[in-house]
């Protein structure tokens, strides 16, 4: 599967410029609005951000452009409306959890949340894949998980290769 396409290459440009000046975790002083707005909005994005969280952990190294690219990505589908420190709380969940029920179930409760709409798995299997371009290199172990998040998500290889050429 080859992710370095020319639009995977404009989605992580454009989640990095977004991750890049949003705030880091604890300096936010905007009102982020009432908590069950709060609370719903952060259950919507989890899964994506649970997603791309997997593919920038899983070669064992959190480089800053991949968690750039991360941060990017839940500015722009949250329109600015959760703070840094969500992201925060849901990559520390992710890390327990994965370590917890292992990589394959995880993928499965992913990709059971997202089952509803074909739209959302495959936007989250776009942004994994920008995340996983983010520092320029994509590793084998990367590649590899890219193949399962498709799998988990009922995208077709056919349609994989869509996604990342032409969206």
């Amino acid at each position: 599967m080859d992710i370095d396409t020319g639009t995977i290459q404009r989605v992580r440009d454009a989640l990095l410029q977004q991750g890049r000046a949003a705030p880091e975790a604890g300096d936010e002083s905007a009102d982020h609005g009432e908590l069950p707005f709060r609370q719903d909005l952060l259950e919507r994005f989890t899964p994506f951000a649970e997603t791309m969280f997997l593919v920038a952990i899983v070669d064992g190294h959190e480089d800053p452009a991949e968690l750039d690219a991360l941060r990017g990505a839940m500015h722009m589908l949250t329109a600015n409306q959760l703070p840094a420190d969500a992201l925060v709380d849901v990559y520390q969940r992710c890390k327990h959890d994965l370590a917890q029920i292992g990589l394959q179930q995880y993928l499965e409760r992913i990709g059971s949340q997202l089952a509803g709409d074909r739209m959302d798995r495959e936007t989250a299997f776009t942004l994994a894949a920008a995340v996983a371009l983010a520092d320029e290199q994509v590793h084998g172990a990367e590649l590899e998980l890219m193949s399962e998040i498709a799998g988990y998500f009922g995208i077709s290889s056919k349609a994989a290769k869509t996604l990342l050429a032409e969206i």
